[in-house]
């Protein structure tokens, strides 16, 4: 059923003063513009009530409204967590609380009160006091002691999983889309009880880094599950340990209870592509818009099957230029099992 088409007040205004032809045009001017403005006030309002009764076109405060009906929490921010290496004299004490500040300007908290061992070396829990992304920190990044400790050296380096976990709140886009994912589920098929998608559903609802997941069925034998959680945003779409740990946690409470599942990482398929450009067509900034658009390409397929066709590459490719030979790949590349394709990298010959 098509929707219907809401009236602008210029043509309300020319209705009403047709209806009024037969008032005094002194007359008919004024309460035909009266009576249009309040029409089209009403007309709006009522188109509004029509965008609140989806949670895929409500408003905001609405959404709130939809989500806690279906128990779709929206995901906050976190923080990065994991562990650093501090050195100095045996016995030295680091306490909970003690705060370190990283290259990047932000400020950590050490979780648990640790002695230095016999070896001079302690290893802390340590947390982000702020949240997202740019609280993740790689293996063997510095952090510096904000006060000094006495035996204490001033620098302590990041272990070797790195700091990670922090994200950005989940944009709106993302949750409107968990919480209509729900409604349909919920209207159409039921409870989620532990079927392929209903285990996807809860990695992406464990963590705002999480973008996606594999799920194999039986993979380990008879109602074995196995799940490899992908994020986009991460390198080589990896989930974190942060995150790991947040759908292990996640999918222990909510998961059934007699449910035989594991937890892993995706297995890297890298993708590679070679072009070359007519000298009108390579400069820069054509590089950089190709690149983006094979990346979103890439990005798009996260499915347990998935398959990478030339013809995509190619429209990827036609969106910035025509002027190009494709060098590799020359055919279709379906993803290896367990794995998620992962752009290497745009070369250019």
């Amino acid at each position: 059923m098509p929707a219907y088409p809401r009236p602008s007040l210029s043509e309300l205004d020319t209705r009403i003063q047709t209806d009024l032809a037969a008032i005094p045009a002194v007359l008919r001017g004024p309460l035909s513009h009266a009576w249009a403005r309040a029409c089209h006030g009403l007309h709006g309002h009522l188109e509004w009530v029509d965008r609140q009764c989806s949670p895929l076109t409500c408003e905001l405060e609405r959404l709130y409204d939809w989500a806690a009906l279906y128990g779709v929490a929206r995901l906050s921010a976190s923080p990065a967590v994991g562990e650093a290496f501090a050195t100095g004299s045996p016995g030295s004490v680091i306490f909970e609380g003690t705060l370190l500040r990283g290259a990047n300007g932000l400020t950590y908290r050490v979780m648990l009160t640790n002695f230095m061992a016999n070896s001079g070396v302690a290893v802390l829990s340590v947390r982000a006091v702020e949240t997202g992304e740019d609280s993740n920190l790689p293996s063997g990044a510095a952090l510096t002691l904000v006060d000094p400790l006495p035996g204490v050296a001033n620098t302590v380096t990041v272990g070797d999983t790195g700091l990670t976990g922090g994200a950005a709140e989940e944009t709106v886009d993302d949750w409107r889309l968990r919480v209509a994912d729900e409604w349909q589920t919920m209207t159409v098929r039921g409870a989620r009880g532990g079927r392929v998608e209903d285990y996807r559903y809860w990695c992406e609802s464990a963590h705002p880094a999480v973008t996606g997941a594999l799920v194999f069925a039986h993979a380990l034998g008879l109602g074995t599950v196995v799940v490899r959680p992908i994020c986009d945003g991460y390198i080589n779409r990896m989930p974190a340990p942060g995150v790991l740990a947040a759908i292990t946690d996640h999918l222990g409470a909510i998961a059934p209870a007699t449910a035989d599942w594991k937890l892993a990482a995706p297995l890297i398929h890298a993708v590679t592509v070679v072009l070359r450009l007519d000298a009108a067509a390579d400069t820069a900034l054509g590089r950089e818009r190709i690149d983006s658009a094979i990346l979103a390409t890439v990005l798009a397929e996260k499915s347990e099957t998935s398959v990478l066709r030339a013809a995509e590459i190619d429209a990827a490719i036609a969106t910035v230029t025509n002027q190009y030979t494709r060098i590799s790949p020359l055919e279709d590349i379906a993803v290896i099992p367990g794995g998620v394709l992962v752009l290497a990298g745009v070369d250019y010959v």
